[in-house]
């Protein structure tokens, strides 16, 4: 995957998307590789201040979350609103939703290795990023971008929130990776829809 990655960050910066690319390079792999780096440190903390739970689970969500859109728009990046607080409300209730369906569901009825967990994660992105945005239908072969493009950076989005997830499930199957991918995904579909229609109703388009 890293290999992939290295790739389409070269052919998008001959393409002149370096706006991209200072993104994937820098959110991706250099703040993904230090939140990996330091992850061990996040569960004690959180032991130590009484939020090793789901609430300091959501707001370490919510500041990775913030954080990382916040980089984007001042990278110049598109997002997936171009004003910078709906996109930020926009986002943070999708994810939400994302994060939560580990949370609650697939770490109760899943065991995944933590690599597996990250690259799962990271698969979700793709779904989120590709299809989501009707960009499939635009652009179908832009997939061979957006794989590994999506993949680090929810990867590296999904790294920290991870450490405060306990896993107790125990199905192994393959099945888990299909759908710690796409339930996310499907989950989120509604609740988006639900939110757009409901900033529709105060104007914002």
């Amino acid at each position: 995957m890293l290999s992939w990655f290295i790739v389409v960050m070269v052919i998008l910066g001959v393409a002149g998307e370096w706006s991209v690319v200072a993104f994937g390079v820098t959110f991706g792999l250099v703040y993904g590789g230090v939140a990996y780096r330091y992850r061990k440190k996040v569960k004690p903390f959180f032991e130590k201040i009484n939020l090793d739970n789901y609430a300091g689970f959501l707001l370490l969500a919510v500041i990775v979350t913030v954080g990382e859109e916040v980089y984007c728009y001042i990278l110049g990046n598109q997002i997936a609103h171009p004003v910078l607080w709906v996109d930020l409300v926009l986002v943070t209730v999708m994810w939400w939703v994302w994060f939560s369906t580990w949370y609650f569901f697939l770490s109760r009825r899943y065991y995944f290795e933590e690599k597996a967990a990250l690259m799962t994660a990271g698969f979700t992105g793709v779904l989120y990023e590709f299809v989501g945005t009707g960009e499939i239908f635009k652009n179908p072969l832009g997939i061979v971008v957006a794989v590994p493009l999506a993949v680090v950076v929810y990867a590296a989005i999904f790294a920290l929130p991870l450490q405060l997830i306990t896993f107790t499930g125990d199905i192994t199957s393959r099945q888990k990776y299909v759908v710690g991918s796409v339930l996310p995904f499907l989950l989120t579909i509604p609740v988006a829809l639900g939110l757009y229609l409901i900033l529709a109703g105060f104007g914002i388009q």
